[in-house]
């Protein structure tokens, strides 16, 4: 049996070089022990950013002094074990030289039972700027790695700064640090794999890796806690040293994972006991999904495909990149987990993409998406660089890479293992070679050294650890300049916004898998007042232009709003503009590529979330405040859709459904002018087959609408079976900008409700885009961005804790009428 004894008091950090100490926080980051001390003020606020960079530049060391309890001496083998340090750290115990690290994804531990101490102990750390390491990393080499200056260092890229996030280039104790003591045996880890499915029956492996001083007989036995059986039991015999030792299990009638809106996603949760002829044991929870899922790249006649099978069924992605919740890590709390989780699942998203620039998740963030059935496309940490090839970093990888893969490989939601963000297409597309004037020989040695990382360290240790999962070498496979792109693979689309395409490009631009595409919005208003005070409201004030960190951000978001006719002057009117047409571009992507399945079998947009208060691609800004594209995310991305789409002088209406039988009902297509008149377009049958897309009808618009009326009008259109509405879509034929909407605000009256508020509206006139907001505080509205018909009356419900009066004076409405109306 093991014992642990956490090393979290205590501890004091100073500048490299100083004899000033002051308390720190472990686990933590630097950045976050100088605010806590008052040393700096809050990082995210106004332009502090730039203020700060001497922190990633200085050294800094950590010390504390611990007692070992008298249980844990006792134990014959003892190791000092860090979970994270990021990045380059320099231990010692006791004034002894215990080791130096040089990777913040992995766990680093060490024999201490030698220098270890009855009494008092001192543990001391030294952590080297990672900017410092990056320049002597860059001056000793050979030649020149293109990319950022993160490819020496095994630390999170985006500390470095990206272009939706700030340079804050962390140093710290990242993760727990402990002592554990044992006597003759250590269980490192126990593991339910599924093998295969059959009818009625699923075949599991059993794994478990032991640590054995000593040859001896040992029993395995698995538990339900709910009903109290033995669902397994094994004696084997322990070998000496570290060994595997694996169980074949069967489960008659198993209940299988699913994605969300598949079914279930099920979980067993059993524990799992072993015990030695000496009479140690161990003890722990076993939780484990029983799925099977597999990555489909077939030849067809259009190229190659790219999608998901779970449990044999076909799986049309749904979803987001996700990035860390925060430039400094410690700071998430469990909380935040479950509710950014909560709200991928309130989106109707069953995928997240966990970006390899930023970190491994905690296991907290896995266990979530297995229990809310999201599957998880993992990248190993690796993004828009070159690396090295040498064998000291590739060990250093391959110990990071293992030690990863045996710990999520435990989670039912891991879909994919991918090994870099967009690094074969940054050296296929982005020009480096010409850019640094490489030599062939330069070239070839660079290339060589991504293939032995990329091809074949990282797929084999895949295979050898988790072979229930597959690998792709990079996302994605070919630029988006490419023509491959869209026919081959996994597309980035960046036509649209990097290259200044319009939104309808989406349309045509259709690949077999979009695992990135996006556009920018602010953030909310309550959340631009974390870092600037509400007398620097006005565009754009030197703080707004801080907290963007795209080199032409706002110049691409005012060239789009220019393509609606869109002339906000205010930063309300900026913000609610800059959402609606985010809103607007990000799922009329969606639904093309919904709308041709199964030629298109996936679409995650970049991204769900944010590090900090910025104008970015998120639907969630960093106070998990909902953009107008999380809000729309929910017919967008639900299990039916129906959808009207412009081409030319014709308009074309589909039928989507995720849903595993097939689907009968009525269409109703109405138009609406603004003086209030209602005009039936059609009211036909429509059916769509289990998991598909129905194209339903083609009009040609002229023959229907007068061209002239398109800027007084809109389309509403309903799928309904079985006396319900499964679907709806309101469709606009003219710019939003040129929208001849008559001025009105609608009344509101509000009430208060546990836990928030009822908001009630009602409007005389079409009032088009209702959007509610609080000036100071975070809430979350029920509904928003919606319209109001005439006489319609709407009851929307935010949930918040602010007092009524509070309430009151921060609750403000804003509308496209409004800005129409200036």
């Amino acid at each position: 049996m093991t014992v642990e004894q956490t090393i979290h008091e205590g501890w004091y950090f100073a500048n490299a070089g100083s004899d000033d100490f002051f308390p720190a926080q472990v686990p933590g980051t630097i950045h976050t022990d100088l605010l806590k001390n008052g040393i700096i003020q809050d990082p995210f606020y106004g332009c502090n950013e730039k203020e700060l960079q001497w922190i990633g530049n200085s050294d800094w060391v950590y010390q504390t002094t611990f007692v070992p309890s008298d249980n844990l001496m006792h134990g014959r083998q003892i190791e000092l074990v860090f979970e994270g340090l990021d990045t380059y750290a320099t231990v010692w115990l006791n004034d002894k030289l215990l080791f130096e690290a040089d990777n913040m994804f992995r766990t680093w531990k060490v024999d201490v039972k030698p220098l270890l101490k009855a009494g008092q102990n001192k543990l001391r750390l030294r952590f080297a700027s990672a900017l410092g390491r990056y320049r002597a990393d860059s001056a000793a080499a050979e030649y020149f790695l293109p990319g950022g200056k993160w490819m020496y260092a095994r630390k999170a890229a985006y500390h470095f700064g990206w272009d939706w996030g700030p340079v804050f280039i962390t140093a710290g104790i990242w993760k727990p640090v402990y002592l554990r003591a044992w006597n003759d045996t250590k269980v490192l880890d126990i593991y339910m794999k599924t093998k295969r499915l059959e009818k009625e029956k699923a075949f599991l492996q059993l794994e478990t890796e032991i640590v054995s001083e000593k040859d001896q007989k040992a029993v395995i036995k698995l538990l339900d806690p709910l009903s109290g059986d033995v669902t397994f039991v094994k004696d084997f015999r322990l070998k000496q040293g570290d060994q595997v030792y694996q169980f074949d299990i069967e489960i008659v009638e198993p209940i299988l994972w699913w994605s969300n809106g598949l079914g279930k996603p099920h979980l067993y949760h059993w524990k799992a006991l072993v015990t030695t002829q000496d009479g140690e044991s161990h003890q722990e929870d076993l939780n484990f999904g029983i799925r099977t899922i597999e990555l489909v790249q077939e030849d067809d006649d259009i190229g190659t495909s790219f999608s998901f099978r779970l449990n044999g069924k076909n799986v049309f992605a749904r979803g987001a990149n996700y990035i860390p919740q925060h430039s400094f890590l410690t700071l998430p709390t469990d909380s935040s987990y479950r509710e950014l989780i909560r709200q991928a699942v309130a989106a109707n998203m069953n995928m997240l993409r966990v970006w390899g620039g930023g970190v491994y998740e905690r296991e907290i963030f896995y266990s979530l998406c297995d229990q809310h059935g999201i599957m998880v496309w993992q990248d190993f940490m690796f993004a828009c660089a070159m690396y090295p090839g040498d064998s000291t970093f590739l060990r250093n990888v391959a110990t990071e890479a293992t030690e990863q893969l045996k710990r999520l490989r435990k989670h039912p939601s891991i879909a994919l293992w991918c090994g870099n963000n967009e690094v074969d297409e940054g050296w296929q597309n982005w020009g480096w070679q010409k850019q640094y004037q490489m030599t062939e020989q330069v070239q070839q040695r660079i290339w060589k050294d991504y293939t032995v990382l990329f091809h074949h360290l990282l797929p084999y240790l895949v295979n050898t650890y988790q072979s229930d999962v597959q690998y792709i070498s990079s996302s994605p496979k070919f630029g988006w300049g490419r023509k491959e792109s869209m026919t081959k693979g996994d597309s980035h689309y960046w036509g649209v916004w990097w290259g200044k395409e319009p939104f309808e490009t989406y349309q045509s631009k259709v690949p077999r898998f979009m695992s990135e595409f996006g556009f920018q919005a602010m953030p909310s208003m309550a959340t631009i007042r974390r870092f600037q005070q509400a007398d620097q409201d006005f565009l754009f004030s030197p703080a707004l232009k801080c907290h963007q960190k795209h080199p032409t951000g706002f110049e691409t978001i005012d060239t789009y709003l220019e393509r609606e006719s869109l002339k906000p002057e205010s930063l309300e009117a900026y913000i609610f503009a800059s959402q609606l047409i985010q809103a607007h571009g990000i799922t009329m992507a969606i639904k093309a590529h919904r709308t041709n399945k199964p030629r298109c079998m996936g679409s995650l947009y970049w991204q769900l979330n944010d590090v900090w208060p910025v104008t970015s691609w998120s639907g969630i800004d960093s106070r998990g405040n909902w953009k107008a594209l999380h809000y729309a995310l929910r017919e967008a991305f639900a299990d039916v859709l129906f959808t009207a789409e412009s081409r030319g002088d014709s308009m074309l209406f589909h039928l989507v459904s995720e849903k595993q039988e097939p689907l009968s009902g009525r269409v109703i297509a109405e138009w609406h002018t603004f003086d209030g008149k209602v005009n039936l377009l059609f009211d036909m049958e429509a059916t769509v087959d289990d998991a598909s897309a129905n194209h339903v009808l083609s009009l040609k618009t002229t023959e229907f609408i007068p061209e002239a009326l398109f800027d007084q009008s809109l389309i509403t259109i309903r799928f309904e079976s079985e006396q319900q509405t499964l679907a709806h879509e309101i469709y606009f034929l003219a710019p939003f900008g040129k929208l001849r909407t008559t001025p009105e605000t609608p009344s509101i009256e509000i009430s208060k409700i546990k836990n928030g508020f009822e908001i009630g509206l009602k409007a005389l006139n079409y009032v088009l885009f209702n959007q509610l907001y609080l000036t100071e505080s975070d809430g979350h509205f029920s509904e928003n961005f919606f319209h109001l018909f005439p006489g319609e009356a709407k009851k929307i419900i935010c949930i918040t804790s602010l007092s009524e009066e509070d309430f009151r004076s921060q609750l403000k409405h804003y509308s496209l009428n409004e800005i129409l109306d200036k």
